[in-house]
């Protein structure tokens, strides 16, 4: 798991075909569970289940309710977060690019990339005002510091945003 767990990652990565997760599967809820048990009203720890999920709520919801585009599962604009996410993490956090690619690599092997346009782009963007995690009208992500370590409440610049798209695409 991305925000708790390197060698667990290390053994999702692995996978060639997502027919075999049935025992990882039970892993990631007892990783959640542990998570949510310590923290049930989601005041500090809890936050970190959040990575991936600011934009990947905003891009879900964005596809939901557009007339363009592909309609997405959760997992698949989660995905989308998650890659995107890692991005602002290397200049927020100081991960390192390698494992930024390295989480790229992966989700895209399972998910295809979604075609996201400008436009798409703005919208998304124009959606985060809503996510849950705001405080005080500012966006908060939770984002890695490297693999198996999450750090919360970071409010990413715009113009981070944005990259984030541009290394979605590329």
């Amino acid at each position: 798991m991305l925000i708790l767990d390197k060698t667990y990652w290390k053994e999702l990565s692995a996978l060639e075909t997502l027919d075999t997760l049935d025992t990882l599967i039970h892993r990631s809820v007892q990783l959640k569970e542990e998570v949510v048990r310590t923290d049930p009203k989601e005041k500090g720890l809890r936050k970190i289940l959040n990575f991936g999920h600011t934009l990947g709520h905003a891009i879900e919801s964005h596809f939901l309710t557009g007339e363009s585009g592909p309609t997405l599962l959760h997992g698949e604009a989660i995905a989308a977060g998650m890659i995107m996410e890692a991005f602002i993490s290397v200049s927020m956090c100081q991960m390192t690019q390698a494992e930024c690619d390295e989480i790229k690599t992966v989700f895209l092997r399972f998910f295809p990339r979604v075609p996201i346009t400008a436009e798409d782009q703005t919208s998304i963007l124009s959606l985060l005002r809503y996510d849950k995690k705001n405080a005080h009208g500012h966006v908060l992500f939770a984002l890695l510091e490297a693999i198996g370590k999450a750090r919360t409440d970071q409010e990413v610049p715009p113009e981070l945003l944005h990259a984030s798209f541009d290394y979605y695409r590329e």
